[in-house]
């Protein structure tokens, strides 16, 4: 600037081309300003925010929460919000990068339509994102957030792409300031930890605790010890009766999966099932279920019993995977087995993420003349459309229509109505976690065809359940 006055000064600008050079400088200077502004805007816009989606990184998540914690501002309380896209990874692998792009940027529009203008959101992570809610009024007030949340991804979410609208599968943790972490890298672990509680534990909703860094240490040591479960031959199968209600004799039982790495220790299905998906392993215990299924069969022809149709859960892991469907077919082939007396269990959820090709699959299984069946009905997401087009044989009422329903009118009626449903579709109707001579007596009133549960009897090792059969 100085040399421009210095210049305006000492020569006369009358003449065109004395201006000419004196707007050429300015220009210049001004040029050279615009191209650092733009380039400390660049580097500014790398460094804090998210190229994808325009939200905080997590650097500037550290910042805003060092700022938010640090002096006077210290004293207000503060909810941290881990929101994790559980099935995206799916998502990604089965329709590619650019549907997956698509997809972050629709989550990060539906919660930002969600926050009030001092709430912050940054991405986190590839399928997450950290909601920062300052000014928190108690734990119930970070609960309702994440319930709104949940309620805002139990729709479908559409993509530019000429495919059907997704359903996103999220997770909740939860972690308080300042109860949990005065200091921002540990509260942030501790959201974090809370997260991974959320994503793999029973509650989608999770609050931090102090139990969490055990918990997902001993599901470390799970996983390290699953990856030779199977060569070391510790895992089991367990047969559940599933009985005719009209008659009550024996249609069927249901095989579920036990693990048991020592005499004197089993782990719940629950703990080890989410990590077998998780790593892969699912596929080769899978197929080993069906295997073991297939020789209890011929094992119980052998002994004199009539056939007798059992049913094998299903992962949608598995389901996804090329070559599932002729790895079915050559197991029925090498036992020489009719497929009628096996049905294939898969939930609702196999049906929120690529759809079109799960229902392929199903089709395809249905044509080797294996029955299915969906499990757990009514507690995941449900197309009324696309169940009609499914080839369903048998809907399984999951149990928490059944629970109280002594006490429940509500229920059911619900439990009616989907029994109507099922009629509809023309397909068998097995209720399932049946447990007291009431429930029973109620289920006496409804079209049902088969009751399973404890009421009955528990999941059974092969002996018992031909003692049971013999009875």
């Amino acid at each position: 600037g100085m040399l421009v006055v210095e210049y305006y000064e000492r020569n006369d600008l009358r003449t065109n081309a004395n201006r000419q050079y004196v707007l050429q400088i300015i220009a210049n200077m001004l040029g050279d300003i615009k191209k650092k502004i733009d380039y400390e805007n660049r580097v500014h816009r790398y460094a804090f925010y998210d190229t994808k989606t325009a939200l905080a990184n997590r650097n500037l998540l550290n910042y805003e929460l060092e700022r938010l914690t640090e002096g006077e501002a210290g004293s207000t309380r503060i909810a941290l919000l881990n929101v994790e896209l559980i099935n995206f990874r799916t998502i990604n692998n089965t329709y590619g990068h650019n549907v997956g792009d698509q997809i972050i940027v629709k989550v990060a529009e539906i919660l930002e339509k969600l926050v009030e203008d001092k709430d912050m959101i940054a991405r986190s992570g590839t399928s997450q994102f950290i909601l920062v809610i300052p000014n928190l009024r108690d734990r119930e007030h970070a609960l309702t957030y994440a319930n709104e949340i949940m309620e805002a991804f139990s729709r479908p979410v559409a993509t530019h792409q000429d495919i059907e609208a997704l359903f996103i599968d999220i997770s909740i943790g939860i972690a308080l300031y300042p109860e949990d972490g005065r200091k921002v890298d540990l509260l942030l672990r501790n959201v974090d930890l809370a997260g991974y509680n959320a994503r793999f534990g029973n509650n989608r909703i999770t609050f931090f605790s102090e139990q969490m860094q055990e918990y997902i240490s001993d599901n470390t040591t799970l996983t390290n010890r699953l990856f030779d479960a199977l060569k070391r031959k510790e895992f089991f199968l367990e047969f559940q009766p599933q009985v005719n209600f009209a008659i009550e004799q024996v249609a069927g039982a249901e095989a579920l999966l036990r693990w048991a790495p020592t005499a004197n220790e089993r782990i719940s299905p629950g703990q080890f099932i989410p990590i077998l998906e998780q790593t892969g392993l699912i596929h080769d215990v899978g197929l080993w279920v069906l295997e073991k299924t297939l020789e209890t069969h011929l094992d119980f022809i052998k002994k004199g019993f009539p056939p007798l149709r059992f049913s094998i859960n299903i992962s949608i892991i598995q389901l996804q995977r090329d070559g599932f469907v002729d790895s079915v077919a050559k197991l029925l082939q090498d036992y020489g087995v009719d497929p009628q007396y096996f049905e294939l269990e898969v939930t609702e959820s196999a049906f929120s993420v690529d759809p079109l090709r799960t229902v392929t699959t199903l089709r395809q299984l249905k044509e080797l003349g294996v029955k299915i069946a969906i499990d757990d009905f009514g507690k995941g997401y449900s197309s009324l459309q696309r169940l009609y087009l499914l080839p369903i044989d048998r809907i399984k009422i999951d149990k928490s229509f059944v629970d109280d329903i002594e006490h429940d009118d509500r229920k059911a009626n619900m439990l009616g109505m989907i029994i109507l449903f099922s009629r509809l579709l023309k397909a068998q109707v097995t209720v399932e976690g049946v447990e007291t001579k009431q429930q029973i007596d109620l289920l006496k009133n409804y079209n049902c065809d088969e009751i399973q549960g404890f009421y009955y009897s528990r999941p059974l090792a092969p002996p018992l359940l031909e003692e049971f059969l013999t009875k």
